[in-house]
């Protein structure tokens, strides 16, 4: 038998869920403007650079197993407002399943409070993380609190939980094989809506395929030689890269994680230090002591050790030519003929081949990545980069 509500306290939650239901609706446009829309202008609750509801709905954090928060705030609402009618459904449709939600109050009372913890963990996220503050997010977590306040029957909410423990694990002995067909079916959709990733922008895409590889602190994926990939593999890729550049320690790892899953590609390291000292398109020192790092990899190639120089320098930013020596050791070469030979003619003439080639490219930037002829003058994401092998890989299927 459902409990039956008290008038006033149906009348103030149902209030209270409406209040909600609009404001996570408005929230969930506002993510899809500012993630897929075409709109620029900015959202009514995007005030300043603290208040901005616009910034934090562009966040890796207003999503959730693939879902915008905004929508399971508004799943949350449409199910409070279910339990807050369920006794008058129940009167009205006489189902029998219905019947498992005995206390009402203390699972809205218990939902509420679950729900307002949660939010607590998302006020700190957004204010010490992302250190932006979406005042329509913390609307709704006042409304939850409130919601839980006004539902609750104990007045700690400990025998509210309590009740809804127990009459959730009856419901769950009661119709077992329906609550196991119902957590697949969830189960299901989100991890499809988590891989398939349809709900997140292409900026956060972005931001997680970096963060991957940003977040690591060696590259795992080094190999060792002077040969990244097939030798005879039909894509060639030319990364143009400076040693002090952050973005190309990023792009490093991911060209060696690229290398071993794609077994036809092949790439060059091409060297473009943004240091006058060796650069004469530059007019200016824009990342001093990049000409030596960059001198000290060709010295490593004449022992057949330049990616394991590249990704040594690339992991330990040496400041000096002792601690590139350093480096000489850990990798097992001869130090001696390193320091020689990166002061060497043929390595300067090496070293301002690869500048020149860039130079007739028009490349000025780091890194500059050409795959099959193509260049891309930025940073690709990893799912980028994998994406224009599979397309040079089908030109090369339609040539034949």
């Amino acid at each position: 038998m459902i409990e039956t509500m008290n008038k006033n306290k149906r009348i103030i939650l149902t209030a209270l869920i409406i209040f909600g239901l609009i404001v996570t609706i408005d929230l969930i446009h506002i993510y899809f403007k500012v993630n897929f829309g075409t709109d620029t202008s900015p959202s009514f609750c995007t005030i300043n650079s603290l208040i901005d509801c616009d910034g934090v709905a562009k966040t890796k954090y207003s999503l959730i197993f693939g879902l915008p928060l905004a929508i399971w705030g508004t799943i949350l609402y449409a199910l409070l407002l279910f339990l807050t009618f369920v006794d008058k459904i129940n009167e009205k449709l006489n189902i029998k399943l219905l019947n498992v939600f005995k206390k009402p109050s203390c699972y809205i009372a218990t939902l509420g409070l679950f729900s307002f913890c949660c939010s607590m963990v998302l006020a700190g996220i957004s204010i010490f993380e992302i250190q932006k503050i979406c005042y329509l997010c913390f609307i709704t977590y006042f409304i939850d609190l409130a919601i839980a306040i006004v539902a609750r029957e104990d007045k700690f909410f400990i025998q509210d939980i309590k009740n809804t423990v127990l009459d959730f694990l009856d419901g769950v002995k009661k119709y077992f094989i329906l609550f196991i067909i119902v957590c697949g079916l969830g189960i299901g959709f989100l991890t499809y809506m988590q891989k398939s990733e349809i709900l997140v922008s292409e900026s956060s895409k972005l931001q997680k395929s970096f963060e991957e590889f940003q977040n690591l602190k060696t590259n795992i994926y080094a190999i060792k030689g002077n040969t990244l990939g097939n030798p005879d593999g039909k894509i060639i890729i030319y990364v143009y890269s400076d040693f002090l550049c952050p973005f190309c320690k990023v792009t490093n790892t991911m060209i060696h994680k690229l290398a071993k899953e794609e077994k036809d590609i092949v790439v060059y390291h091409m060297n473009f230090p943004l240091d006058n000292e060796c650069n004469p398109a530059l007019s200016m020192k824009i990342h001093p002591g990049a000409c030596m790092l960059a001198k000290y990899a060709l010295a490593a190639e004449r022992q057949g050790a330049y990616w394991d120089m590249v990704s040594a320098i690339y992991d330990n930013l040496p400041n000096s030519e002792e601690e590139i020596l350093n480096l000489a050791d850990k990798l097992q070469i001869d130090k001696n003929k390193l320091h020689n030979d990166a002061y060497s003619d043929d390595v300067q003439n090496d070293l301002m081949k690869q500048i020149e080639k860039a130079m007739n490219f028009g490349i000025n930037g780091t890194p500059t990545i050409v795959i099959d002829e193509i260049e891309h003058k930025t940073a690709l994401p990893y799912y980028q980069m994998k994406t224009f092998v599979h397309q040079a890989r089908n030109r090369h299927r339609h040539e034949k």
